[in-house]
């Protein structure tokens, strides 16, 4: 069967000599593989509809093969190459780190659509010039709930209360106030943060263009994403310790 379908390409790689296996974010499917015939050839049309952060019509033929979750492409368009994100090393980093989280910790339970959504709208503000730093704060905090880890941010994540809130806790999961605080735990994010966490936790995506931020601001939230992410998703992200390096 023929289908048409929009995507945003995750992740290339080489199959045979001249052809590619992408993985392909979309609204409607979730992630996809989708063979490219001669895509690693010189002058090949379809060399561009295997670049990763790319947003792409696809037209594609479902695999003749039973239970298998691959599609061939036999026509596709680009709706955008975001090439001003991608001759920025440490901005198309970050964008490849958000990438990384969607192909390794969602799965079909996950709702792609708003998935999707946020990606695409995210590149377009990157490539707009928008940090894509802040970019990245914000989406590993939204996609906390989807990943099934969402933190306590409205009460103690302990006892419920909303009062005297000191700290954001990775080993709590969640907030603490200053009568639960253990005496040897850190404060990694001051009490003075924690509206701006909660800020960006729930901020509408469409609009995250329209705040200025200071970066470093954002440096203890980020630590803590770091931290909370090792502990709870089970996720390697590779992006993220290579940002480090850079």
């Amino acid at each position: 069967m023929a289908r048409s379908i929009e995507g945003i390409i995750l992740k290339s790689f080489n199959y045979g000599e001249n052809h590619k296996i992408v993985k392909v974010l979309t609204k409607e499917l979730g992630i996809i593989g989708i063979y490219i015939q001669n895509a690693n050839k010189a002058n090949s049309k379809n060399s561009a509809l295997a670049q990763p952060l790319t947003c792409a019509h696809f037209n594609l033929k479902d695999s003749t093969q039973p239970n298998q979750d691959l599609y061939f492409l036999y026509q596709g368009e680009i709706i955008n190459h975001y090439l001003h994100l991608k001759m920025d090393f440490e901005k198309v980093t970050y964008c490849y780190l958000m990438a990384e989280i969607i192909l390794k910790g969602c799965h079909e339970s996950v709702q792609m659509r708003y998935v999707y959504q946020m990606m695409k709208t995210f590149l377009d503000f990157a490539e707009a010039g928008y940090s894509a730093y802040s970019l990245a704060i914000i989406f590993q905090l939204k996609m906390l709930p989807l990943l099934g880890v969402a933190p306590v941010l409205d009460c103690c994540a302990n006892c419920s209360s909303t009062q005297h809130i000191v700290t954001l806790s990775v080993s709590a999961g969640g907030l603490l106030c200053a009568y639960c605080m253990p005496p040897q735990e850190p404060i990694q994010i001051q009490a003075s943060s924690i509206p701006l966490v909660r800020a960006l936790y729930k901020l509408n995506i469409e609009t995250v263009n329209e705040i200025e931020m200071d970066e470093e601001l954002l440096h203890p939230i980020e630590a803590f994403l770091d931290q909370y992410y090792d502990t709870y998703t089970g996720l390697t992200l590779s992006s993220k310790k290579f940002l480090k390096k850079i």
